[in-house]
């Protein structure tokens, strides 16, 4: 998130703060910065009027320009720019300034004219060529006419800026706006945030737009109308703080409504309304339904995926990126805003399918604001009636469901004992008042009611804890060693799975570690009792799909992969979890193949067969203090039914051993290979 200092200054008074200490509280305080960097870095430039441009003499190209760089003061500059005309507005670089690229500007002579400076494009000023406009590409920069001479031009475009590029972590969605970042930022530096305030005028004529939801997956939908809008570049405010987020500017429309995203952290979408009709259905996509995007894209949906319709065809992927056919052209007269609320997973899941990552859907999938979506909605039509000179119609056209607000409580000494603290009552209410919690004090402590733009909040106590700390200041904390009586020490658990693995070690059985992921093919091997699965929502691949309930298949997986590369008379042990939806047991498991050798100082070796596995488990049991009891097993899946036994302790079953079912073994590529599993 690119943070405008000029933006943050809407909200709160930063007056007497270097960049320096700015840097310091945004990182001791909120969240890390990735890099903070001046947007441009040019000195002695000025605001010119051309009030002569002549052809060179000597060049069929190069203009000889007089140009009033001062009240007053007209200098000679020679320039070849083929947009530069008289009566214009233009950057000028008098001589000493220095460009980047360390270029510096000197009086000289051009083809025998003397020149006392140049003027400027943006890129000449260090600005991206993506963010340029295309009128000025080629050429240099021209200045609106109220642009005033002798002014400094950076100042007058906004681009006298200074950036910070927060790294953000992912529940951190709340800094994902100006005013975000400005709320967090005034109550580390204990100063009042002034909201931006607007006065919205509307018609008399009334939205015609009919608004139809049909998923549940979008709780709020909301939309405006504004006619008669004029199509032209945005102010020079506007872009300049764009350019600072890193977003291109486009026209006054499509600005306007990422304007609006970068300060209020609410995604809109702008419809072409002659386009779109009066009609907008909010409907999951068929299977298959094809869209245009706007970068000339078709792209195919699937199931689950949200998108914006006129009733027939689908126009937006919703949340993610709008449709060709709605676009906003230098044709377009009249607008419908969207301003909405999308599930998050739902978003997420639509973005990383279809591989199109944006501003919007980067919010929406980490959950925004539900009480701003309304006011964002207001500030953008406010912004189009302002700077596009449109009619906004009357009434906001939609559906929205009720807010629930969260709820948590916590007490002073809850918070002091989890921060080695000894914080005052009023301390900590100082911070819930800077924090702009509201809250309520109680015998047992603080209820708080958390702010709707705080969605990274849960409601427990842990993440006020965690905010108190912030602004407390982790450095302030006292670091104490933990002090306690108590002997560390194993628990009964820790020693049986340490005392198996040296056991089966001493016997020269390796251990392995595999993977906790499996395929549905492979599921159920080897399984006594199929219960249901756990399925990632999101597998890496299809062979990674499922939590295992058995370690047999991984580790007949490990015998198959070395037997390929021609290691023979291998065993393994495996001590890990299986998983079901409702439970996680640690299972001991092992797989043996070829010959073994029970010493490596011995050197001879014995064929695997099911008395060798069988005595080893015997020895297991022996020096765990547990008396096995072996019994017939002919009914278990993929084990041989004549060389299968259940292993008993105390009356209850907890494993088996045995040899593979051939058929199963020579399929898999393992033959003769026998097993064990216990619980």
């Amino acid at each position: 998130m690119k943070v405008s200092t000029n933006w943050l200054k809407d909200y709160i008074n930063l007056d007497g703060y270097t960049k320096e200490e700015l840097f310091n509280q945004i990182s001791f305080h909120m969240t890390e910065i990735e890099e903070a960097y001046p947007l441009t870095t040019n000195t002695n430039l000025t605001i010119g009027y051309v009030k002569e441009c002549v052809n060179h003499p000597d060049s069929d190209h190069l203009h000889v320009c007089q140009i009033e760089i001062q009240p007053g003061v007209v200098s000679q500059i020679v320039c070849g720019a083929p947009n530069m005309k008289q009566g214009a507005k233009v950057i000028v670089a008098l001589p000493g300034a220095v460009l980047p690229g360390d270029f510096k500007i000197k009086p000289s002579k051009i083809r025998g004219v003397e020149s006392n400076g140049m003027c400027c494009s943006l890129q000449e000023l260090g600005i991206k060529e993506m963010f340029v406009e295309e009128a000025y590409k080629d050429g240099i920069y021209l200045l609106p006419e109220d642009a005033p001479v002798g002014e400094n031009p950076l100042h007058y475009l906004g681009l006298d800026d200074y950036v910070y590029d927060l790294e953000l972590t992912s529940n951190r969605s709340d800094l994902l706006s100006i005013e975000g970042v400005a709320y967090d930022l005034a109550a580390t530096l204990n100063k009042k945030v002034e909201p931006k305030k607007f006065s919205l005028e509307e018609s008399s004529k009334e939205n015609d737009v009919k608004v139809s939801v049909l998923t549940s997956k979008c709780p709020k939908y909301l939309t405006r109308k504004i006619e008669n809008v004029e199509i032209k570049s945005s102010p020079e405010f506007i872009k300049a703080r764009l350019i600072a987020s890193g977003i291109r500017p486009i026209n006054n429309v499509v600005d306007i409504t990422n304007y609006v995203l970068m300060e209020l952290g609410q995604p809109l979408h702008s419809f072409d309304a002659d386009k779109l009709g009066t009609s907008i259905v909010v409907r999951e996509a068929k299977e298959g339904e094809v869209i245009k995007t706007l970068d000339d894209v078709e792209r195919k949906l699937s199931e689950g995926d949200i998108v914006i319709t006129n009733g027939n065809e689908a126009l937006c992927v919703a949340g993610v990126m709008g449709g060709a056919s709605t676009e906003i052209t230098s044709e377009t007269k009249n607008v419908v805003l969207e301003a909405a609320y999308f599930e998050p997973l739902s978003i997420r899941k639509t973005s990383q399918r279809l591989g199109l990552k944006s501003e919007s859907s980067t919010r929406f999938e980490r959950i925004i604001d539900y009480v701003r979506v309304n006011r964002a909605l207001d500030y953008a039509a406010y912004l189009l009636a302002k700077y596009a000179n449109g009619t906004v119609l009357k009434g906001v056209n939609g559906i929205e469901a009720p807010y629930t607000q969260k709820h948590t409580s916590v007490s002073a000494n809850k918070i002091n004992k989890v921060l080695g603290t000894k914080l005052a009552d009023e301390e900590i209410e100082s911070i819930f008042d800077r924090l702009g919690y509201d809250y309520s004090k109680n015998e047992s402590g603080y209820e708080i009611n958390l702010p709707s733009r705080r969605m990274d909040l849960l409601p427990s106590y842990q993440d006020i804890i965690e905010d108190v700390a912030r602004m407390y200041g982790y450095d302030n904390i006292p670091t104490v060693l933990a002090s306690t009586n108590d002997k560390g020490a194993l628990t009964d658990y820790q020693k049986l799975v340490r005392n198996c693995r040296i056991i089966l070690s001493n016997m020269t059985i390796n251990e392995a570690v595999t993977y906790s992921l499996t395929n549905e093919n492979d599921l159920y091997d080897f399984v006594e009792r199929e219960e249901e699965p756990i399925k990632l929502l999101m597998p890496m691949t299809e062979d990674r799909a499922f939590m295992r309930q058995s370690l047999i298949p991984s580790l007949l997986n490990t015998i198959v992969y070395n037997k390929s590369r021609k290691m023979n008379d291998l065993s393994f042990f495996e001590i890990g979890k299986v998983y079901t939806s409702s439970t996680e047991v640690t299972h001991l498991a092992g797989a043996f193949n070829g010959l073994f050798a029970s010493s490596k100082w011995q050197g001879h070796k014995t064929p695997v067969d099911f008395f060798l596995v069988k005595g080893i488990l015997e020895i297991l049991f022996e020096k765990l203090n547990l008396s096995p009891v072996f019994e017939a097993y002919t009914d278990l899946k993929n084990m041989h039914p004549g060389r299968t036994a259940k292993i008993i302790v105390d009356g209850k079953m907890v494993g088996f051993v045995g040899e593979v079912h051939p058929r199963y073994a020579h399929e898999h590529s393992c033959d003769n290979t026998y097993v064990f599993e216990l619980n």
